[in-house]
């Protein structure tokens, strides 16, 4: 057996076990080697029941007392309740809709029991707690995310067999001398660590040999996906006076930011190499205006640009500022779309074939659609983190090594960015134009629901429009939220002969735009969405976001949503319904309290993690196991450095450490090779 032997192989293994396996990712052994735990629970340190701290978790060896009792409290809810003692104290003991313990736990019965006392009324009690019986096989247990049919017992006994079949199997990437130097134990000894810890002592080991392995391995893949550095552009003649010509086509004075990254943009252009570089601003910093700079100067230098956006309404809207700004320009732009009809599209690419073209503009259609260009010499993709790899990688290959730039606004601080995006430059718009006025946020208690409203009705009486945006389309009974139906139908009735609209993503694209057209015009006062309008739209005549269930959206998504008002000169307003708790409210502080994308950002990544906040297709981060590029700060940075430097001497281990990345990283090689 090796480390690529599918997981049905490995003993007590079955055909229906290994299809439950795959649920959660497993599919060979090394997957199932790369599962690792979620938590520990250590019973290294057993407490008597006396000595218990309220909230603390800790391990009880203790007796049943009693016959345990089912109580069965409603449809979806029953709870197994029983006593347990140690001679120093007792406590009750309660498990959620797990009625099949009530087999299997008898008075008299010896425990081992890991969880957190709470005092409730009268009693001292455990909720759920982790149950052995009797002691502990091994001193830390490993817990592990599961899905239905697998239990933790199970799941570590699989996981036990597979390390014994493979024990020393596993190639050791770095030589006995570059462990030695940077003090990391062998890789072998790590994996049977990491799952069943030895001691605390050997679990840190473990920890930080394979997280110090994994973030110098996703290095040496950045590396790889960032070509060589030697690629030769089309060089663009940038002077003072194209930026001066571009600045006279703007209907406002660019800010000091702008100005600055549109020089950035020109010295790449006049210099030998492709341009790679990432545009970050806060929403509504002006960071479209910038990507027209680049178009309009890829234009007058007698080459084609192209700008992909992530939704239809994007690129629609994208369309019609260029059309706007580049009317008295001669310069000719077409759009492609899914909503295009066959014809429009095979006119449009005609056009582009034959050079009679200047920039398109489409959405993701742009890759798939048999589009050839005349000479391709500019890329611009927006909100590019929306976009796998495999997708920019097809589009740029459409020119030959066209410039590249990549606008954002979900700001990611600058270390990280710098590591993530590789050889890519990186632009901060960091200044809001004049007159942006600040949103006022405010958290919404259900009991506050009709003063809302009121709100929203005499915000449209004096000429404003408002955004209501839900996380589902329709109710849906797993899922504890207002859907954008049914918020939409109560709208009707408490805004009774309002013009009111429902948008989501399963519309069609023609019914899509008709919808957004409307509200543009001021023809729909209210639009009840999805997220469908996060990004990119803009009316300035809306006053009002309202977001429903504001606890199931991260803080960067709820920002851009925000963003959408305020754009005009109206004080503008933000409205977020929760009904997470205070833990939720307190989360949401963050943004009534700011107003800063690149704060609320920090604090979004600190919470969820770079992996959800960035979308797990756009770089690898989706392919670690152990690193988090957060809280390994530090340690991302330092195998950045060794590893740069060792590229640098000419170091031969970095062959190794660059096929393993290869073999780590396959699937993402494969999106670029293939695409």
């Amino acid at each position: 057996m090796d480390l690529q032997t599918p997981v049905r192989y490995i003993k007590s293994v079955g055909e229906k076990t290994e299809k439950l396996l795959n649920k959660l990712g497993i599919y060979t052994v090394y997957d199932l080697l790369c599962f690792l735990p979620r938590d520990y629970k250590d019973f290294t340190s057993v407490k008597r029941i006396d000595s218990l701290a309220e909230g603390e978790e800790s391990a009880i060896c203790c007796t049943v007392e009693g016959e345990p009792k089912l109580n069965r409290i409603r449809r979806n809810l029953n709870i197994l309740k029983f006593t347990v003692s140690d001679g120093t104290g007792r406590l009750n003991v309660y498990y959620f809709n797990q009625p099949y313990l009530k087999e299997h736990i008898k008075a008299g019965d010896r425990l081992y029991l890991m969880g957190r006392m709470q005092r409730k009324v009268h009693e001292a009690r455990m909720d759920n707690p982790l149950m052995e019986r009797g002691a502990p096989a091994r001193p830390i247990l490993p817990v592990y995310r599961l899905t239905a049919g697998l239990t933790q017992k199970k799941l570590r006994q699989f996981v036990e067999n597979a390390l014994s079949a493979v024990s020393g199997a596993r190639d050791e990437v770095f030589s006995a001398d570059f462990r030695k130097t940077h003090g990391l134990c062998e890789t072998n000894y790590a994996y049977e660590n990491i799952h069943f810890p030895l001691d605390p002592h050997a679990l840190q080991l473990a920890k930080r040999r394979l997280i110090f392995e994994e973030l110098m391995l996703f290095a040496a893949m950045l590396d790889m996906l960032g070509g060589t550095g030697d690629e030769k552009g089309i060089p663009f003649r940038c002077g003072r006076d194209t930026v001066e010509e571009f600045e006279k086509l703007l209907p406002f004075e660019p800010t000091g930011a702008q100005k600055r990254v549109m020089g950035e943009i020109g010295k790449d252009f006049n210099g030998s190499k492709p341009m790679n570089r990432l545009i970050q601003g806060d929403v509504g910093s002006g960071k479209t205006a910038l990507a027209f700079f680049a178009m309009y100067t890829c234009v007058k230098n007698g080459c084609q640009c192209a700008l992909m956006a992530p939704t239809e309404v994007l690129a629609r809207q994208h369309y019609a500022h260029a059309c706007s700004l580049f009317q008295n320009e001669n310069i000719r732009i077409e759009i492609i779309t899914g909503s295009k009809t066959s014809a429009q599209k095979r006119q449009s690419v005609e056009r582009l074939t034959a050079g009679q073209a200047d920039i398109l503009i489409g959405t993701h259609a742009l890759i798939y659609e048999n589009v050839e260009f005349f000479k391709l010499g500019l890329v611009v993709t927006d909100e590019q983190h929306r976009f796998g790899v495999r997708q920019r990688a097809k589009f740029v290959k459409k020119g030959e090594m066209p410039h590249t730039l990549i606008m954002s606004a979900t700001p990611i601080p600058r270390t990280l960015a710098l590591i993530l995006y590789g050889r890519t430059d990186i632009s901060v718009v960091d200044e809001m134009p004049p007159g942006r006025t600040p949103v006022k946020t405010h958290i919404v208690p259900e009991g506050k629901r009709r003063d809302m409203y009121g709100f929203i009705k005499s915000e449209i009486a004096n000429g404003g429009q408002a955004f209501t945006v839900c996380p589902l389309i329709e109710a849906n009974e797993d899922f504890e939220a207002r859907s954008a139906e049914e918020i939409f139908e109560e709208l009707k009735q408490v805004l009774a002969g309002t013009p009111i609209a429902l948008l989501h993503g399963r519309m069609k694209a023609e019914e899509k735009n008709s919808i957004m057209q409307g509200f543009s015009e001021n023809k729909i006062k209210l639009l009840v969405s999805t997220t469908v309008i996060e990004v990119g739209v803009n009316v300035p005549n809306a006053t009002v976001m309202v977001v429903e269930n504001a606890e199931r959206f991260g803080l960067a998504q709820l920002h851009q949503l925000r963003g959408r008002v305020g754009r005009g000169q109206k004080t503008s307003y933000c409205f977020l319904t929760s009904h997470g708790g205070e833990k939720a409210d307190e989360r949401l502080q963050i943004l009534a309290k700011s107003g800063d994308g690149f704060y609320i950002a920090e604090k979004d990544l600190e919470m969820r993690g770079p992996g959800e906040f960035l979308g797990t297709r756009q770089n690898g981060v989706g392919d670690l196991y152990m690193a988090n590029l957060i809280r390994d700060m530090s340690l991302l940075t330092q195998t950045r450095e060794i590893y740069e430097n060792m590229k640098k001497d000419g170091d031969p281990e970095i062959g190794a450490i660059r096929e393993a990345a290869l073999q780590k990283f396959k699937r993402r090689f494969e999106e670029i090779t293939m695409s």
